[in-house]
């Protein structure tokens, strides 16, 4: 048994980069160079029926609605606006529902997402089979500012931020309602220069380190300034809901790094402009995550969080 992260470091070790790819396996999207002076980024998102929504209890239109703003997530990470959807179903035969119903409410969902951030659908394909419910979405979309910003350029001094509180998206419904990001990350992409950037969707502590493995540094977070989301029970005790807000995923809020001398000024600036950011720790030299709780103490953050294993 492997788990995805591995996977990923596997296929990123066989599989190199020919033009016009410039950045290919390992982040949150692709870049390729599509001419002289401009970027295309392409993301992708496998979503089943039993693993990222129930069809007993989630409505088709929220599933479509889910499918799209996870990639539009990814592309938020990325720095870029997205411009076009491709949608491919694997649908069961004989759904309870009628096939025409199901799909009028699937793609409703979709459409609420393409009509909010005005891009569009494009194409994709339709197949029928006897195994659950599958929906593939491919987005292309291109930088907000002169790049797309990548997971890799966290640089030692650097202070690490989040745009929300997290933790019980599951448990609150908030993964199949959230809103992706997109006019978070073009207001940084005007403000200031982004380090590094990706969404939390598998939840703070595994993606802080997929960030600071992929940028060679490490990281240090304060479990005072995590901010922790109301969908978590407020019965809970400090340190579980702290686990949660580590660990929970589907947050999909963003999570980046910018110079340690802008820091303050960016929160100034986001204040002024009541745009939701917390800084929670600042990234260090040697390699994984330390937590550091309000005495001072500091411990190793262990890789917790969502992973697909097969």
């Amino acid at each position: 048994m492997t788990t995805e992260r591995q996977f990923i470091r596997d296929l990123q070790a066989q599989f190199g980069t020919v033009p016009p790819v410039k950045i290919g396996i390992g982040d949150d999207g692709a870049v390729l160079d599509v001419s002289g002076d401009s970027e295309q980024v392409v993301v992708t998102d496998l979503l089943l029926d039993g693993v990222h929504f129930d069809l007993n209890v989630t409505s088709p239109f929220l599933a479509g609605r889910k499918a799209v703003a996870v990639n539009l997530s990814d592309l938020a990470a990325m720095g870029c606006r997205p411009t076009a959807a491709f949608v491919s179903l694997a649908i069961p035969r004989g759904r309870p529902q009628a096939a025409t119903d199901f799909l009028c409410e699937l793609y409703r969902g979709i459409q609420q997402m393409t009509d909010e951030f005005q891009f569009s659908l494009a194409g994709g394909d339709t197949n029928s089979w006897n195994g659950p419910f599958a929906i593939n979405v491919c987005l292309t979309g291109v930088p907000f500012s002169r790049r797309p910003f990548l997971r890799s350029d966290a640089q030692p001094g650097d202070s690490v931020f989040v745009t929300g509180p997290l933790g019980g998206s599951l448990d609150g419904g908030r993964h199949l309602t959230f809103m992706p990001r997109l006019q978070i990350s073009a207001w940084l992409a005007r403000t200031v220069e982004v380090r590094a950037m990706l969404d939390l969707s598998d939840g703070l502590s595994i993606d802080l380190h997929r960030m600071m493995e992929a940028s060679g540094t490490a990281a240090e977070i304060f479990t005072s300034r995590i901010p922790i989301h109301s969908d978590v029970s407020a019965e809970w005790s400090s340190d579980k809901r702290l686990t949660a807000a580590l660990s929970d995923g589907e947050d999909f809020e963003l999570l980046f790094s910018v110079s340690g001398a802008v820091a303050e000024t960016l929160q100034a600036a986001a204040n002024d402009n009541a745009i939701p950011l917390f800084q929670i720790g600042r990234v260090t030299t040697g390699s994984g995550v330390r937590l550091i709780d309000s005495s001072g103490n500091s411990q190793i953050l262990d890789v917790t969080g969502w992973q697909h294993r097969f």
